[in-house]
């Protein structure tokens, strides 16, 4: 596991580096620069959508009546807000306590949680998204269609009302498509775990957050890949695992649509496929060889400075022609077919 190290360097130290490498250095300390104002931007955002998440639920004193109080050491919105969010979790004894936070960001916070008496556990990852979570989520239009076809409780479409809408783009089939980008996460995982994918286990979900395994210690978390070096005999057990993972997402009609090494956690030779809420199916969009194909390559790209030798383009194309023959415009032509010869004959015996 690799340690990032900040070293100062020393006015006269710096004068004897080359000038490509005083370039580098100051291209260095001003991404860091940007990376810190994007940092306080992001905090500042987090706090306003806090602030009005009390004022629109009418947020109590921290833990009243619910014997709920978390040790974590947050801010008193951010704590009304996991008491909110996690509560009915403590209530079922899901989770005992919230010990640290792992990831935060615009869309959701991962926290570390010690784990109930119902789970099994030590601990466990709970992962809240941001009060505005769905709105904000950048380029969604191209994943919408991915959910599934779905209604709002989650329930597929089967009627060819439904189904011409979803092949024709039309704003019914686009509304019926959309579904809730948690339910499409908690429900995809629930399904991949069960496939034998390499994902966190799923263990319960609520209105705003996801219950799920924990892979690290309590306050060091499972890297990402993204910031890992991994040996060389490793590498390409790890890779093989990984687009077995990829494969049986396909064959359980799952592109996950974002994968990379930043969405792929390791910890003592284990890794985990994280991040699905933009998951889509390919029965159902259109965009899914794009997105799939793009998955492929940026794994193949991250293995390939291990030596990992292989053509992305080719390997995507033949689990694809395996799991997904024809593209999305057929599959749905097809499907819509099947299921108008389905209505006739229900309609013949009646």
């Amino acid at each position: 596991m690799s340690l990032d190290l900040d070293i100062e360097i020393d006015d006269d130290s710096a004068d004897d580096l080359s000038g490509e490498q005083a370039h580098s250095k100051r291209a260095s300390r001003a991404n860091d620069a940007r990376h810190k104002n994007r940092g306080r931007r992001a905090s500042a955002h987090v706090i306003a959508e806090l602030l009005e998440h009390d004022d629109k639920t009418g947020a109590v004193a921290m833990g009243a009546g619910s014997g709920f109080a978390p040790t974590f050491n947050a801010s008193r919105h951010e704590l009304r807000w996991i008491i909110d969010s996690l509560g009915g979790f403590h209530e079922n004894h899901q989770i005992m306590d919230v010990i640290a936070q792992v990831k935060g960001g615009k869309e959701a916070t991962v926290y570390c949680c010690s784990a109930g008496s119902n789970l099994g556990a030590d601990y466990v990852a709970a992962k809240v998204y941001r009060p505005r979570m769905f709105r904000n989520l950048s380029n969604d239009a191209a994943y919408r269609e991915g959910s599934g076809p779905v209604d709002e409780q989650g329930k597929l479409l089967k009627r060819k009302r439904e189904l011409r809408a979803v092949a024709g783009k039309s704003s019914f089939g686009l509304e019926a498509l959309h579904g809730s980008w948690l339910f499409n996460e908690y429900r995809t995982m629930t399904a991949l775990y069960e496939a034998g994918a390499l994902v966190p286990k799923p263990y319960a979900c609520a209105e705003n957050a996801i219950l799920m395994e924990y892979l690290g210690e309590p306050f060091a978390a499972a890297p990402t890949l993204d910031q890992v070096q991994l040996s060389r005999e490793e590498a390409q057990p790890l890779f093989d695992a990984l687009i077995e993972s990829v494969r049986i997402m396909l064959a359980n009609n799952r592109v996950h649509g974002d994968l990379s090494a930043f969405n792929v956690l390791y910890w003592e030779g284990q890794v985990r496929i994280i991040d699905f809420p933009q998951a889509v199916d390919p029965l159902y969009n259109p965009s899914a060889w794009q997105f799939f194909t793009r998955d492929v390559k940026r794994l193949c790209q991250y293995f390939s400075r291990y030596g990992v030798r292989v053509n992305a383009a080719d390997l995507a194309a033949n689990l694809w022609a395996t799991h997904m023959p024809g593209d999305a415009n057929d599959i749905q032509r097809e499907l819509l077919a099947r299921v108008e010869v389905g209505e006739e004959r229900e309609m013949r015996r009646r």
